[in-house]
């Protein structure tokens, strides 16, 4: 009897989990691809994130980002921007367009995306009159510059040999 019971019982939990609705939780991308917000800078110096995205609005992943300082003349007038590949702070963006600088030295900068170096695929940042955008990083805080849009491309990669094996190069006699 106490068998049969047990039978019945082991039936009746099999037939009511068998008969729950799973539901499989649906996920929104867009919200995936938030940053986590940075910690706040050492003293004495500043954080700068942004995102970076082509015209047509999809992010551009893996592309350089530089910071070139700002040089101002007497009494603060005028200036120039100055990208030193040595010194210059740079960084890559991430698979959504998001980059961070972080702890960089409180001061002006003009931002400078692509590849300078290797390439010569690169734009400055500048505004609607076609001057370059300077930014002014304030220390002991976070600046986020919102998304940057370029209208750059990503440069095509090198031709690649797919993987496998293939014959040892043919050897010349020695002259």
């Amino acid at each position: 009897m106490n068998r049969t019971v047990f039978v019945i019982f082991l039936v009746f939990l099999m037939l009511l989990t068998s008969c729950t609705k799973t539901t499989t939780p649906t996920i929104n991308p867009e919200v995936l691809v938030t940053p986590t917000p940075p910690p706040q800078p050492n003293s004495g110096m500043a954080t700068i994130i942004g995102q970076v995205v082509h015209n047509d609005g999809h992010p551009l992943a893996k592309i350089i980002v530089r910071l070139a300082d700002v040089a101002r003349g007497a009494e603060g007038k005028g200036g120039a921007f100055i990208l030193d590949l040595a010194r210059s702070p740079g960084t890559i963006t991430d698979q959504y367009g998001y980059f961070i600088f972080q702890n960089v030295k409180a001061a002006e900068y003009v931002i400078v995306v692509g590849d300078v170096e290797v390439t010569g695929v690169y734009e400055i940042i500048h505004g609607a009159d076609g001057k370059a955008t300077v930014w002014n990083l304030p220390a002991d805080q976070v600046t986020n510059v919102g998304v940057i849009k370029v209208s750059i491309t990503e440069p095509t990669p090198i031709p690649t040999l797919p993987p496998g094996t293939y014959p040892q190069p043919t050897s010349y006699p020695n002259p």
